[in-house]
């Protein structure tokens, strides 16, 4: 009994497809079913001769509106807090000394406003991540559409752009939640002084005049004209616009080293997106000590937290590397980047191919041998299979179902 094996790895509407081509003893059966772990495997009636095809299809999974419903009411959740602490949560009351010059330096406008900050850390990151997305799918993924997963939302199919969207912003914003809540907590708990406390608060006591520098004063009121600003200047530890930009530049820039996972069309273009969104959050960061509205040390500690969260949130929460989805057929073919990468030995690039997008196929023979141990038992085949210098041997038992082990393949 002769067998050859051709194995594609798709077709054109995504299915993987085997093949096996086979010329059997009149003995067997002329109708057969082969089984492939597990695979759906098509039954052709064959006499002597016969092809059949097994189809992979990419896995589907269901949405469920239950655990879409689930992460918005956790998103709500998690903004919550935020919404308590500016409404209801007063900042601890932190007592200072009359001659402590650090916070002594006159209120100036912020350089960088809180509209401002929008665009950079949060504007900015989801146009980049929406960008991305788009371009794969439009770009990227022509022509291996069918390798990746489907979706569906009861009996309508969902795009795979909008389930990715929906899952990147989605731990994006919630990261957004848990940094600001996390600054929230360090600033009403701690109530440092911010540099210009002393211009927008005004004390009754010290301001003036300083008769005692070694006293600390705690017994005071402030007398300064804008409730908001006197509210605001006792909440300098630890800066927010540091933790917020540096949190969206590390989010986004490891997002982007994951889901492009190949140069476009230069290998310049990604690291210099990723520069310009960590040179915006340092800007950010040194505004806020040239205006006055942090501490040196408020700055520092708000970059390391901020870093840290949109690290963790995008290596364990997202896992964007996980998630990559490279398909097997996309392959770059050195043509991008400062240097061209030559081909290896017995390698290919698609450069001049005319014929790129068809499916590969490669062909493995193997030799079958029957042994027989009686009338009762069916005919027990011996398979060896020659891959270039690699052998492989399983064994088969051919009854009306025909069996083949997966390291034959």
């Amino acid at each position: 009994m002769q067998f050859s094996v051709s194995n594609g790895e798709r077709e054109r509407d995504g299915l993987l497809i085997l093949e096996i081509h086979l010329k059997s003893p009149p003995s067997l059966s002329s109708s057969f079913l082969v089984l492939i772990n597990g695979l759906n495997v098509e039954d052709h009636p064959s006499s002597s001769s016969g092809r059949v095809v097994v189809a992979h299809p990419p896995s589907t999974m269901q949405i469920s509106i239950s655990r879409l419903i689930c992460d918005f009411v956790v998103l709500c959740c998690c903004a919550l807090p935020l919404l308590i602490f500016q409404l209801w949560v007063k900042p601890y009351k932190r007592g200072f000394y009359c001659d402590d010059e650090s916070i002594r330096y006159p209120f100036r406008e912020s350089t960088v406003s809180r509209h401002m900050l929008i665009v950079v850390g949060l504007i900015i990151p989801t146009a980049l991540i929406f960008m991305t997305e788009i371009f794969r799918t439009l770009a990227w993924e022509r022509k291996c559409a069918g390798q990746f997963k489907q979706y569906r939302l009861r009996e309508r199919g969902v795009h795979r752009l909008v389930v990715r969207l929906y899952v990147f912003m989605g731990y994006f914003l919630v990261g957004v939640c848990f940094n600001q809540v996390m600054v929230d907590i360090a600033k009403y708990t701690i109530g440092r002084h911010r540099p210009h406390f002393m211009d927008v608060c005004k004390p009754n006591v010290g301001y003036s005049t300083c008769t005692d520098p070694d006293k600390y004063i705690t017994d005071f009121n402030c007398t300064g004209s804008d409730p908001k600003k006197v509210h605001e200047s006792m909440l300098s530890f630890y800066s927010g616009h540091s933790a917020f930009s540096f949190y969206g530049a590390w989010f986004t820039s490891l997002y982007l080293q994951a889901r492009l996972y190949r140069p476009l069309y230069s290998r310049l273009v990604l690291p210099v997106i990723q520069v310009a969104l960590f040179g915006g959050a340092t800007f950010v960061a040194y505004s806020r000590v040239s205006d006055y509205k942090h501490h040196w040390s408020d700055v520092l500690v708000g970059i390391i937290m901020g870093s840290a969260l949109g690290i963790f949130v995008a290596l364990v929460f997202a896992e964007v590397f996980k998630r990559r989805e490279i398909p097997s057929c996309d392959e770059v073919n050195g043509e991008f980047g400062l240097i061209r990468l030559e081909p290896r030995e017995g390698q290919t690039t698609n450069a001049g191919c005319h014929n790129c997008g068809a499916p590969q196929i490669a062909t493995h023979s193997i030799t079958v041998t029957n042994e027989y141990d009686g009338p009762t038992n069916g005919a027990q085949q011996r398979l060896v299979h020659e891959n270039g210098k690699e052998e492989f041997k399983s064994e088969v038992h051919l009854d009306p179902i025909l069996t083949i082990n997966k390291s034959m393949m």
